[in-house]
């Protein structure tokens, strides 16, 4: 399931966004080589006044490409000056350490590469909690038990609003078509935010959460993705 967001809710609950993400913090996750994920989600997050998601959502699209060597890279169209000056912005991931039986998978990388964007940074480490009970099950002969449903526990830092924030999260396999997305970046003006996927297919998902900002005690924002994969390795699915 490649269907996920990593999204900064920043001055005024503006989200962009990745496919191997939470809803507002990045993973050690990378698109598949050979995969390219198109996504389309609300840029403009904000429930309440004139410049609500529901008066100006502010479509963004986005594209993310698996590569070899571990490294996934993207393209983002986001509005900048104006909700109708969309500007490209690229993204870049590497992923140096694949999970193993005694530790996590970790990967760097750099968002808003564009002109009049400021970059963020960031280093995740992303853990299944039940990763060998999942490796030994996978191995069996027979499978007679309940399934085993992956755990994952992400945390570590990002730069980003000129500052250094601390990232935590989780998702939790609830069924084969349903997974729980939760997870926090520090800041003021950054969000907690709870919400899931909707596995459709093996290409087609729907993701939705709901935010609140740190610096507020009410309900924030909300999310909407929409992703499609497309396999070069499986001319079909175009």
């Amino acid at each position: 399931m490649r269907a996920a967001l990593a999204a900064a809710c920043l001055l005024g609950g503006t989200a962009w966004a990745a496919p191997t993400g939470l809803n507002v913090i990045p993973t050690a996750d990378l698109v598949p080589f050979r995969q390219l994920s198109a996504v389309l989600q609300n840029g403009n997050t904000v429930l309440r006044g004139g410049s609500s998601v529901f008066r100006q959502p502010e479509p963004v699209p986005q594209f993310e490409a698996g590569l070899p060597w571990n490294l996934e890279t993207g393209l983002d169209l986001v509005p900048a000056d104006r909700p109708e000056d969309y500007r490209p912005q690229v993204n870049l991931k590497w992923r140096l350490l694949d999970e193993g039986y005694r530790w996590p998978a970790v990967a760097a990388g750099v968002s808003q590469l564009g002109v009049g964007f400021t970059p963020n940074y960031f280093l995740v480490a992303s853990r299944t909690i039940n990763y060998q009970q999942i490796q030994y099950q996978k191995f069996r002969a027979h499978h007679r038990n309940i399934k085993l449903r992956g755990i994952r526990l992400h945390t570590g830092i990002q730069y980003t609003s000129y500052a250094w924030r601390a990232l935590v999260g989780t998702d939790i396999e609830v069924t084969d078509y349903f997974v729980i997305y939760a997870d926090w970046l520090s800041g003021t003006q950054n969000a907690v935010s709870l919400g899931g996927v909707l596995v459709i297919n093996q290409h087609d998902s729907v993701q939705a959460a709901l935010l609140r900002r740190n610096d507020e005690d009410r309900l924030s924002g909300a999310l909407l993705v929409i992703t499609h994969t497309f396999s070069f390795d499986d001319p079909l699915v175009w």
